[in-house]
C-alpha cells in the first residue's frame, strides 16, 4: 500500500514538473518521506528526477539557455553539496520543520505577490545558494530556484526546459553520491523501476498539458498545493 501510494503522489508530481519545470519533489518528498523514508525517497527522486528532467530537456534542446544554465549549476553546485553535509548533523524532525516553513512561506509569497518585483543581482546570488542548500538537504530546491528564474527566463518555453536541465545535471550529481554511500538499496532499486514508465507518461503528458493550461492559473495551483504541503509538514514533523 505505501509503494502504491508513493507511486501515485510520484505520477501527479512529475506531471505537475513536467508542465512547469519544478516543484515535482516539492510534491514527492512529503508523502516519500512519510512512506518510504527520508533516505530512500532522496535515492529515489535523484535518480528519477536525473531520468524524468533529462527526457524533457532531450526533448526540447533547443529551448535551453545555456548562459543561465552555467550560472545557475556554478552557485547551486556548490551549497549543494553543503545541503547534503547539514543533512548527516541536524535531526531529521528539525529539517522537516525548516523545509515546511521555508515552502509555506514561499507558497504565501507567490500567492499574495503574484508579480515578480525586481531584485537586484546580489539578492539573486543569495536565493540561488539558499536553493542550493535546499536541494542538498531535500532534493527540493525549485521552490527557491524559481524566484531567480522568472526574473532571468522570461519565456514560459525557456524557463520550463533551462530548469530541467538544471535538475538533471544536479540529481546526477547527488545520485552519484547516494550511490557511492549505498542507498540503493533492493527496495529502492525496485521502486524506481516501477517510477520509470509512469515518468515517462508523466513527462510526455506534462509536456503536451503545458501548451493547453495558461502558466499563470497552473502556478497559482502549484502555490496552493505548495502551501498545504508546508502546512501538512510542519503538522505531522
Amino acid at each position: 500500500m505505501e509503494k502504491a501510494l508513493f507511486l501515485a503522489a510520484f505520477f501527479f508530481a512529475y506531471t505537475v514538473q513536467a508542465i512547469t519545470g519544478f516543484a515535482g519533489n516539492i510534491f514527492a518528498m512529503p508523502v516519500g518521506t512519510t512512506l518510504l523514508g527520508l533516505e530512500s525517497t532522496v535515492s529515489i527522486l535523484n535518480a528519477m528526477g536525473f531520468f524524468a528532467c533529462g527526457l524533457l530537456t532531450a526533448l526540447n534542446i533547443k529551448s535551453v539557455n545555456w548562459r543561465e544554465l552555467g550560472k545557475i549549476l556554478g552557485a547551486m553546485i556548490v551549497f549543494m553539496v553543503l545541503g547534503i553535509w547539514l543533512d548527516t548533523l541536524v535531526p531529521l524532525h528539525i529539517l522537516l520543520k525548516i523545509y515546511g516553513v521555508i515552502i509555506v512561506i514561499i507558497g504565501i509569497k507567490n500567492l499574495a505577490v503574484p508579480q515578480q518585483k525586481f531584485m537586484p543581482e546580489w539578492a539573486l546570488w543569495i536565493i540561488l545558494a539558499l536553493a542550493g542548500l535546499i536541494q542538498g538537504m531535500f532534493v527540493s530546491g525549485g521552490a527557491l530556484l524559481v524566484i531567480y528564474a522568472v526574473q532571468k527566463l522570461r519565456d514560459q518555453q525557456q524557463f520550463r526546459i533551462t530548469l530541467s536541465a538544471v535538475w538533471t545535471v544536479l540529481n546526477l550529481i547527488y545520485a552519484g553520491i547516494a550511490f557511492q554511500q549505498g542507498h540503493f538499496t533492493g527496495d529502492v532499486v525496485q521502486i524506481i523501476v516501477m517510477c520509470i514508465p509512469l515518468a515517462i507518461v508523466a513527462t510526455v503528458l506534462g509536456n503536451k498539458l503545458q501548451k493547453k493550461i495558461s502558466q499563470e492559473r497552473f502556478l497559482k495551483l502549484t502555490y496552493v498545493l505548495l502551501l498545504c504541503v508546508g502546512v501538512i509538514l510542519l503538522v505531522t514533523s
